[in-house]
């Protein structure tokens, strides 16, 4: 097998021409199963991805199209199409370096002493996505599931197009859910699972006899927390800032109090005591909290802003450790001795406790709560929001548009959107690449629904029926249609003329019927023009229609007072005017009056009837036109 597995190289076989199915039998890639991905990822694939080589400012933020693309190498990993990611404090703790030195640690202990090893780093801590891969260890999903996941700060986060798992992290995503929606939750609900469950002993069988005061409600995590609480039947008191109020106490929160009144401390100290305080918070919460909850009674404090990354950053691994584990013992101590417990609380992925809480957002207990939503190509621009503080919510970052999102079986290369200019290193910087994306994006929006526009408009005159004099031909409908979106300048001139043109309909009707091409020339100026609501031309036709009727009247009154004239008079004496008026009506060959007069009564007959079936054919040519 040894021997098979060497002649198996790149350098001997073209590996990218081999099955899923064959590499398994061969036994390369035993760990992989229901792949939908070629097995060329493993051997040099890329995708894109928004990076940061060093710890800093939101300039270190870099995007890149050349990321090393994930592969399963063990049973136990799934690899996942990001399709949405959200942004958490801790994001932006980690851009700047917080707790570098325990989360390289946790990574690889042989790297520990090499400062750097983490690069490139990716962040995002959420996703939201379908299974790309599936290592044979993995049984309660499968590739083509759609699913969403927590990532711990030590494993490389999900603003990218792909991410490696592990499958006991992932669970298969709600449906009533959307990739924007689901992805606002997996961190914030394993953080709160941990600190509320884990460590506070809540669940939902004690949880109805409980009081729990939720400090910093209107975060992520403060957020799930009271909406988690209700659904288990506790009562919950809020605190957060002004703006926050109504957002917590639409989620249900009991008591909601503003925190930066000045009389916040005393409203807390009336209310009654609790039995567990959660603090989101951190600073000086420990020094008035601790006094709110039931001494003797199981209360407990728990906070999940521990300074044990920050005290190894400052003072090294082993000083850190130490110096936390003496402030922890210290406060314990202390917190007994009043008759309560204080403990710290961590993040800790669980794909179990993910299930539990999809069956909450199921039944519509927990809902997610967005406060924004960024494209992929401004994550810088998202960056910034989160660092501002003050959250409501969750910021989530769509990585594949909802509208279009290509299916399941599609690698990162299918997934690129158009290179941007990179800098020496591969990547470009947060603020450079937004514009040029953010433009091509709606350049492309404009074309797709101009033509959209166009296209449905020709087919609309094309069915209308070909015989009626108002019909507009659908040559001209495109051509007025372009021309509008030339004036609104939704498109620029070039691309509409490419756009329009011949339509073979026109051209049928064309051949049909030739006098046409004079009106569609016509009612094409016309449609040039964008505030021309009426059609000239049909007004024009409706006018040529009366004057036919009215010339057709005056020949018939004409020939009436002729025939009167023949019948009482044997011969012709009418007055040299009257005669010379309804002469030239009827006859207009005859010139004079003169000429009139020196016929025969015979031949005068003769003209007036010739007359009268001129009449009848002109009036047969005006009914026919109609």
């Amino acid at each position: 097998m040894l021997a098979c597995q060497r002649w198996l190289r790149p350098q001997n076989i073209n590996l990218l021409k081999l099955s899923s199915e064959t590499l398994r039998r061969l036994a390369v890639c035993s760990c992989v199963r229901n792949t939908s991905l070629s097995v060329a990822r493993s051997y040099g694939a890329s995708m894109r991805a928004w990076v940061i080589d060093q710890y800093g400012t939101n300039d270190v933020l870099a995007f890149t199209e050349n990321h090393p693309a994930p592969s399963v190498n063990f049973a136990h990993e799934v690899v996942v199409q990001v399709h949405a990611a959200s942004l958490n404090p801790l994001d932006v703790s980690m851009r700047g370096g917080y707790g570098a030195g325990v989360l390289r640690l946790r990574r690889d202990p042989r790297k520990t002493l090499q400062n750097g090893s983490e690069f490139p780093l990716v962040l995002g801590r959420d996703v939201s996505g379908v299974v790309m891969e599936c290592g044979s260890g993995v049984t309660h999903v499968q590739a083509g599931d759609e699913v969403w996941a927590s990532i711990p700060p030590w494993q490389q986060g999900s603003l990218a197009e792909c991410v490696l798992l592990n499958g006991s992290d992932v669970s298969l995503k709600p449906k009533c859910l959307s990739h924007v929606e689901a992805a606002s939750i997996p961190y914030v609900a394993a953080t709160a699972w941990s600190a509320l469950v884990t460590t506070g002993g809540l669940h939902s069988e004690n949880c109805s006899k409980k009081r729990v005061l939720v400090h910093g409600a209107s975060g992520g995590i403060g957020t799930f927390s009271v909406q988690l609480l209700k659904a288990w039947g506790g009562h919950v008191t809020a605190t957060c800032f002004k703006d926050g109020v109504g957002l917590v106490k639409e989620l249900g929160a009991d008591d909601v109090i503003n925190c930066t009144d000045a009389d916040a401390a005393s409203q807390l100290k009336t209310c009654q005591s609790f039995d567990l305080i959660l603090d989101n918070v951190g600073g000086d919460t420990e020094s008035w909290a601790m006094d709110l909850l039931k001494p003797w009674a199981g209360s407990k404090f728990v906070t999940l802003v521990s300074p044990l990354l920050r005290n190894t950053d400052s003072l090294g691994l082993v000083d850190g450790v130490l110096q936390s584990g003496m402030t922890l013992h210290d406060k314990a101590i202390r917190s007994v001795v009043k008759g309560v417990f204080y403990r710290w609380a961590f993040y800790v992925p669980d794909g179990v406790a993910l299930d539990r809480i999809g069956e909450l957002v199921t039944s519509g207990k927990i809902r997610p709560v967005v406060e924004t939503t960024f494209p992929f190509s401004q994550v810088a621009e998202a960056f910034h929001k989160v660092e501002t503080g003050q959250a409501r919510g969750k910021t989530v970052i769509a990585v594949v548009s909802e509208e279009a999102e290509p299916s399941s079986n599609h690698t990162p290369s299918d997934l690129h959107t158009p290179a941007a200019p990179t800098h020496t290193d591969g990547g470009t910087r947060g603020d450079g690449y937004v514009a040029s994306l953010v433009a091509a994006e709606e350049a492309h929006t404009v074309k797709t629904h101009t033509e959209s526009m166009v296209e449905s408009t020709a087919a609309v005159a094309a069915a209308s029926p070909p015989h009626t004099e108002q019909a507009v031909p659908p040559q001209a409908l495109k051509e007025g249609v372009a021309a509008e979106a030339v004036e609104e300048g939704q498109v620029e001139t070039a691309s509409v003329s490419a756009d329009v043109s011949d339509h073979p309909e026109a051209q049928a009707q064309a051949e049909v019927q030739p006098e046409v091409e004079a009106e569609a020339e016509v009612e094409a100026e016309a449609h040039a023009q964008p505030q021309a609501e009426a059609q000239p031309e049909a007004q024009a036709q409706v006018d040529a229609q009366l004057e036919a009727q009215a010339q057709v009247d005056a020949q018939l009154e004409a020939q009436a007072q002729v025939d009167a004239q023949a019948e009482a008079q044997p011969q012709v004496e009418a007055q040299p005017q009257v005669e010379a008026q309804a002469q030239a009506e009827v006859q207009p060959e005859v010139e004079t009056e003169a000429q009139l007069e020196a016929q025969p009564q015979s031949d005068v007959q003769a003209q007036v009837e010739t007359g009268a079936a001129q009449t009848t054919i002109d009036s047969r040519q005006v009914s026919h036109r109609e």
